[in-house]
């Protein structure tokens, strides 16, 4: 089957490396290059977890899991780095419930606790649930990983190729289309009258110093906020759909109200950090209302957007199943 992706973030190369050793003939087009900060695939690491209110995604993490130890060993890169992980504020009720759904082990402790164990964190008063098995997953290497094995397989990726338009039917010369354009979905899956219920944000992720390797950390709020291991500074924050509406075409710079509120949430809670920011940057979210992830066929073509900021960590998944929908028949 000839298949064409748009869109070489991490789940078109991830349904570009699934399909292709399947036996399919696969096409990537990218707008920009593989590796390019304008869109949500950028950015050395990714928090991963199995704590979700939401137990379906449980399962899937324990799904994704297998299979990026799958990638490690064809690729030779270490992908998944096991820190733990934390949880705080509303909801942990039904986290726990999902833990125990899925048979995931998890302790409750408090911001003592949490002190005593890691040293570099202080959290305020609380019930803190922590999973062990949590961590970082290294989104450059895995974005690459991806890239590197879709080809190999056989895949072919044109750079630098901006798709505007589909047509109604998806690209005449490929049986099935895939779009996973990200923040660029809705438009041009507009051009086939597929109408696409989401809205691109441009968010805010700020880096601090920290000599320490923290497990992750997500403040389950309004906004939820989170933060986890950088490699290159030592710890990354984000505020979860909090930034503005946005153009992808845009040059969005980072939001200014958005690192200062991180900057004061990071100084109360990573006592070790170097309190002042040494960078910012943003990523787009594509979100849908309920968060979510699309993943359909309509016709001849396949929707592989959005993931609604949470989707890096399910992207070996996320690939085979949309490989599952251009099978379909």
């Amino acid at each position: 089957m000839k298949v064409a992706i748009v869109g070489a973030g991490v789940m078109g190369c991830a349904s570009a490396r699934a399909l292709a050793r399947r036996g399919h003939d696969v096409t990537i087009y990218e707008q920009f290059s593989v590796g390019h900060r304008r869109g949500s695939s950028h950015g050395r690491t990714r928090i991963y977890r199995y704590s979700y209110a939401d137990e379906s995604y449980v399962g899937m993490m324990k799904e994704a899991v297998a299979l990026w130890h799958e990638l490690e060993g064809e690729s030779g890169e270490l992908i998944l780095q096991k820190t733990g992980g934390l949880d705080m504020g509303k909801d942990l009720d039904a986290h726990v419930a999902a833990f125990e759904a899925h048979d995931i082990s998890y302790e409750v402790i408090d911001a003592k606790a949490v002190a005593q164990r890691w040293p570099s964190l202080s959290l305020p008063e609380g019930d803190v649930l922590f999973q062990a098995d949590g961590g970082v997953v290294h989104a450059e290497k895995a974005w690459h990983a991806f890239v590197s094995a879709a080809l190999t397989a056989g895949t072919t990726l044109l750079e630098e190729r901006r798709i505007d338009d589909l047509g109604p039917h998806g690209f005449i010369d490929y049986d099935v289309t895939v779009v996973t354009a990200g923040g660029w979905a809705k438009q041009l899956l507009a051009t086939a009258g597929i109408d696409l219920d989401v809205k691109p944000t441009r968010e805010t992720i700020a880096y601090f110093r920290l000599d320490d390797v923290p497990p992750t950390l997500v403040d389950w709020g309004d906004p939820s906020v989170y933060a986890l291991h950088d490699p290159g500074h030592g710890l990354k924050a984000g505020e979860h759909i909090a930034g503005p509406e946005t153009d992808p075409d845009g040059d969005g710079a980072p939001n200014v109200a958005s690192v200062e509120r991180l900057t004061e949430w990071v100084r109360a809670r990573f006592r070790a950090a170097d309190p002042q920011p040494v960078g910012a940057e943003t990523c787009i979210y594509t979100n849908t209302p309920d968060e979510h992830f699309e993943l359909a066929r309509h016709g001849s073509i396949v929707v592989g957007s959005a993931c609604s900021g949470h989707g890096f960590k399910f992207a070996p998944l996320i690939g085979r199943r949309i490989a599952d929908l251009v099978e379909q028949v």
